[in-house]
């Protein structure tokens, strides 16, 4: 019955047209590549930008980027999309897993505090789940206290304010994901962004085989570009983007009131902060399952079943309980856990993080489509609230 959909402009077919007639379909092109990082620079206030293949592709440049390498730390929640650490791993770093705020889901500052005086990591990365912002600026506070680089992961959160300014303006360093469920598209795709010029620098040659010019390489990089097509695709959404933002408020609005009226603490939504404006990539429940008296995978079943498929887990795990991160073996010289180069040996405080499992196993997740109106949002509430009551 409702399903996720992306939202395609005619316009994309305008462009994507132009690209293939063109028969210059690489990032090497860099016609509408370069465009579409102009305009998501100019949108964003951010003075470099560079298109990657994916969200993770710009987490793992951004890591290189600021020195990130061989026994090098860098503190990430617990409670989190697998790239904001896999690819700390992949620059052959050391994760440093931090619980976060069961209320804000954003990194619990106590923790990060207490974390960052006895480990004292190179970097931090911050994550704005569901689009929702978090309390950066005193993350950037700690930070700078401590001389460390602040990365936001802004997978899900492009066009969401905090401060009056749009999240990815807080870190030295800041990524961006256009995968189809994110606020705009390209497929797959993804963006770094940084006002420093010498790590934009690092970045772009990173992004494209570390090459200075033609057959000229100066750093180890990687093929990340994003293509002509996706960023053709993109552009055409990024500029509708504010509709795009301002139509899934409406939806997410409307059905946070409908269920809160109807259920009152029978589920608890995502805590937006004073001076926040979300960007609604997910809305995020925790469910009160001992009020319920039924699991969340049941009632998932139950949504699924009446289908309402936008309603998925965002996630059921925390990142340190999964085996990729208990039992890692990485990469050469023993890196990460073992790496001669590791400067301080990481204690089990950071697979024991109570507030990140009590939210995994308690969280039920719902997608926020482009395309759905408040009628739609006032349905699918009905539909979630009458599947909650059968069970409370």
């Amino acid at each position: 019955m409702y399903m996720y959909r992306p939202y395609i402009p005619p316009k994309a077919l305008d462009y994507l047209k132009d690209v293939i007639e063109s028969g210059c379909l690489a990032g090497t092109c860099n016609r509408y590549v370069k465009k579409f990082e102009e305009e998501l620079g100019k949108f964003l206030g951010i003075r470099n930008v560079i298109a990657t293949s994916s969200g993770t592709a710009a987490l793992h440049v951004a890591y290189r980027a600021v020195g990130v390498g061989p026994g090098k730390i860098v503190a990430v929640p617990g409670f989190t999309f697998v790239a904001t650490a896999s690819t700390v791993l992949h620059a052959n770093g050391v994760p440093l897993f931090v619980d976060i705020d069961p209320e804000t889901l954003f990194v619990d500052l106590r923790d990060l505090e207490k974390k960052l005086r006895k480990y004292n990591p190179d970097a931090v990365c911050v994550v704005h789940i569901g689009g929702v912002p978090g309390p950066v600026d005193q993350v950037k506070k700690l930070c700078d206290e401590h001389g460390i680089p602040l990365i936001e992961d802004c997978a899900q959160a492009l066009g969401a304010r905090y401060l009056g300014q749009h999240v990815g303006k807080f870190g030295i360093v800041s990524t961006f994901s256009f995968y189809p469920t994110k606020t705009i598209t390209t497929g797959e795709g993804g963006a770094v962004a940084t006002d420093d010029d010498n790590i934009a620098q690092v970045m772009r040659l990173l992004v494209s085989h570390g090459e200075e010019r033609r057959y000229y390489y100066i750093e180890l990089g990687y093929n990340y570009r994003m293509s002509e097509l996706q960023a053709a695709l993109g552009l055409a959404q990024l500029e509708i983007i504010d509709k795009l933002i301002e139509t899934r408020r409406i939806f997410a609005t409307k059905f946070i009131e409908e269920v809160q009226n109807r259920l009152g603490d029978l589920v608890i939504f995502q805590k937006v902060l004073p001076n926040s404006e979300p960007a609604w990539n997910l809305i995020q429940i925790i469910l009160k399952v001992e009020k319920i008296r039924k699991s969340r995978d049941k009632i998932l079943a139950e949504l699924r079943a009446a289908g309402l498929n936008i309603f998925t887990v965002a996630y059921p795990i925390p990142l340190p309980e999964t085996p990729l991160f208990r039992y890692l073996r990485g990469h050469g010289l023993g890196c990460p856990y073992s790496c001669q180069f590791l400067k301080v040996k990481i204690g089990p405080d950071t697979f024991n993080l109570p507030n990140c499992k009590y939210v995994c196993e308690r969280i039920l997740t719902m997608l926020v489509p482009p395309n759905l109106t408040e009628d739609d949002a006032a349905k699918i509430a009905e539909y979630f609230c009458n599947i909650i009551e059968k069970t409370s």
